[in-house]
């Protein structure tokens, strides 16, 4: 189930899918250090906000309370 908080993991991927972009279709001579530059600057950030969140996001699966056995029966 998705939760509003992972935006921040789709904004992410985003930078990560951006950054390859860039840093791989750069086409205008004059300007090639600028994509690349840009490029590994976003993807290296977009990697971080994606493993941040990751991390996080694991985190918040022990917090889960115990579900209650079905039928209302004891164990």
């Amino acid at each position: 189930m998705l939760r509003r908080t992972d935006v921040i993991g789709f904004a992410g991927l985003a930078m990560l899918l951006t950054g390859a972009v860039l840093f791989l279709t750069g086409s205008e001579g004059e300007l090639t250090w600028v994509y690349w530059m840009t490029g590994t600057c976003v993807w290296f950030a977009g990697f971080g906000v994606l493993l941040g969140w990751l991390i996080w996001r694991a985190g918040t699966f022990s917090e889960r309370p115990a579900a209650k056995p079905a039928g209302g029966r004891k164990n």
